[in-house]
């Protein structure tokens, strides 16, 4: 059995989302406040008997809505209309609204199954509807309009009116509510929650999280009539607490015998023994603790770091996940929320893989909903497994990358290069690609040189090269980032092909990007002649979704040499001459390249195409970090791109 997808309505930024669920893993990833968490606690109300909503888990929407329907039934006085009136009310009035869709097969347990199926339902799926909705719609707005009460929905405590109700869901017919623990019998959940201090061993608030989830797997097996295994324990704890009792009795024999002696007026001739309490839930809370076993000596929690810790805790929710449910091939949810904390890199990349790996050993069929702030996560987590989270002024979307309909070979080409650890394009507001390794070193001096705030925004860098900034367009577009494009624009002769300077007649550029983004575009004489203003590109993707489109728009900026050179190098040099001249001989990166005089603006110009092609890169972009940082000028079409981005 498997949930295949979710709608969620009126909630919190989720105002109106649909998520497709992978059948093993979903990552939920974007950037802060974008609703992932909320997208976890939705569930863990809903499913849980002793957790409610409030007024503010409505959306910012719903908030309108209340107010609107509250006007319009303070106002509406024709009583011909009431009737009409209140199905209006009712049908509109916000209702936090979860709607499961689940998928099944003839070997699932069918007694569970069976309470959720309407007359109407598709073979092997059916939609289930949890919502937190009025009692009675009337009751709710007379109340809102009584002397007494207040005008404000803030100040009303929405679970006097409010419930929640659970029930089939089919739009064509009246189905029953049923209960919280008939949905717990469809659906076991484990909530894993973010670790920020796991080791209780140096913490002053002494959490004891470990402990927690020992004593509780504990208490699960031990009402399971089968678990010998924990009557055994109880048993070893009612021997120790006599041998305990024996040892009192003889150490307090004194206090016993004069409290006897006393003599207290009322006390009568009572005698007092001491006894040893000793119980499961002292042995777990107070004096079980994990210890590393290395090379025979026992270190306690603390030595093997927090990442290990959290790694361990986490594994130890899954094992008691594990003992909690009766049905292992059950529709199993396992939502785990930034399981990266306190790991280091390396650990964090091979998580996902080793949880999935764990939980098939364990024999448990499962969906592991996860969300995620680490770009290494997502490095090891499939391009059609991810749903990325969005904030639009008060509401979320969700971009579904299962739905990223680009070229079979574009698709490869993307899932390669987040292979390659290049997810933080999902965290960004604002996205810089560059050609290669100059650039990289140089960028963040060039931001900090033309606009400070550039290095206070979230704005990440990727590496694409020049022939494959383009093939990242309906990625940008979908994730809706804005994006500044460097390239180099890269002249050749049309004939032959080969290298030449930008000047040279009937020049053309070879950069795929640049033509692909310039609608064709490849004359150099033309580029040169496109305004600034031209290099601002509208990047469109329409996704098809069933008989519906949605379209994904961003903005982006391509920025190529306009100074009349041909690769960074050579633009630097001619927007630098007076920097080159007076710095010549410490620009190691240039030495080797110059075998002629290189210290006036005409012999520079002159050879800046030869220079450029012949120098050592790194070289070249360490000697301008270490040379007179300040005196250098960033070309002037990086600035100007720098310039747009910072907008």
């Amino acid at each position: 059995m498997k949930l295949t997808s979710i709608e969620i309505k009126n909630f919190r930024l989720l105002h109106d989302v649909k998520i497709k669920l992978d059948d093993n893993i979903t990552a939920i990833v974007g950037k802060n406040n974008s609703g992932k968490t909320s997208l976890t606690e939705i569930f863990r109300i809903f499913l849980s008997k002793n957790k409610q909503f409030e007024y503010s888990d409505f959306s910012l929407k719903s908030n309108f809505e209340f107010c609107k329907l509250f006007q319009k039934y303070k106002t509406n006085n024709d009583p011909d209309k009431k009737e009409f009136l209140w199905n209006e009310l009712n049908m509109s009035i916000p209702k936090i609204q979860l709607f499961l869709t689940v998928q099944y097969d003839d070997a699932d347990n069918w007694e569970n199954i069976t309470k959720f199926l309407t007359n109407l339902d598709d073979k092997n799926e059916f939609v289930v509807l949890c919502e937190y909705a009025p009692k009675s719609t009337e009751k709710f707005l007379v109340e809102l309009c009584s002397p007494e009460k207040k005008k404000s929905l803030e100040l009303l405590q929405t679970n006097e009116y409010y419930e929640c109700k659970i029930r089939p869901y089919s739009e064509f017919e009246e189905t029953s509510n049923l209960s919280i623990s008939e949905l717990n019998a469809l659906i076991n959940s484990k909530f894993i929650y973010a670790q920020r201090a796991v080791d209780d061993s140096n913490s002053p608030t002494n959490s004891k999280k470990l402990s927690d989830v020992f004593h509780k797997q504990f208490n699960d097996q031990h009402e399971k009539a089968s678990s010998a295994a924990s009557e055994e324990l109880i048993t070893a704890l009612d021997t120790a607490n006599t041998e305990i009792e024996e040892k009192l009795k003889t150490f307090f024999q004194t206090f016993t015998i004069k409290f006897g002696e006393f003599g207290f007026p009322g006390l009568g001739k009572e005698g007092v023994m001491l006894k040893s309490e000793l119980k499961s839930d002292h042995l777990f809370k107070d004096n079980v603790r994990l210890f590393h076993n290395i090379d025979g000596n026992h270190l306690p929690e603390k030595y093997s770091g927090l990442g290990y810790s959290n790694l361990i805790y986490i594994l130890a929710q899954l094992i008691a996940f594990y003992s909690e449910i009766e049905n292992k091939n059950a529709l199993n949810l396992i939502f785990i929320e930034e399981p990266e904390a306190h790991m280091h890199p390396q650990m964090q990349m091979v998580f996902i893989q080793k949880i999935n790996d764990f939980l098939k050993t364990m024999g448990i069929n499962c969906q592991i909903v996860f969300t995620t702030h680490s770009s290494h996560i997502l490095s090891n987590t499939k391009l059609e497994s991810i749903r990325y989270f969005i904030k639009n002024a008060y509401v979320s979307s969700v971009k579904d990358l299962s739905k990223l309909s680009a070229e079979p070979s574009q698709k490869v080409f993307l899932q390669q290069y987040l292979t390659l650890g290049r997810c933080d394009l999902f965290f960004a507001d604002k996205a810089i690609l560059i050609e290669g390794v100059v650039e990289r070193i140089l960028l963040p001096v060039f931001m900090k040189k033309i606009d400070q705030d550039l290095t206070k925004q979230y704005i990440t860098t990727v590496e694409v090269g020049g022939a494959h900034a383009h093939l990242f367009k309906n990625l940008l577009a979908f994730l809706e980032l804005k994006a500044l494009i460097i390239t180099d624009i890269d002249s050749v002769h049309p004939k032959s092909r080969k290298a030449c300077k930008t000047g040279e007649s009937d020049a053309k550029s070879c950069n795929q990007t640049i033509e692909n983004l310039m609608h064709g575009e490849s004359i150099i004489q033309a580029l040169l002649n496109i305004k600034p203003e031209q290099k601002i590109i509208e990047i469109k993707y329409v996704q098809k979704i069933e008989n519906d489109s949605i379209e994904h728009v961003s903005l982006a900026c391509l920025a190529y040499q306009t100074k009349g050179g041909r690769s960074f190098e050579e633009e630097f040099i001619l927007n630098n001459i007076e920097y080159i001249i007076k710095y010549n001989k410490q620009l190691h990166g240039i030495k080797p390249a110059v075998k002629k005089n290189f210290n006036t603006p005409e012999l520079i110009k002159k050879y800046a195409y030869e220079v450029s092609h012949k120098i050592k890169k790194t070289d070249f972009a360490f000697d301008l970090l270490n040379v007179s940082q300040d005196e250098w000028k960033v070309p002037t079409y990086i600035e100007e791109g720098l310039l747009w981005l910072a907008k």
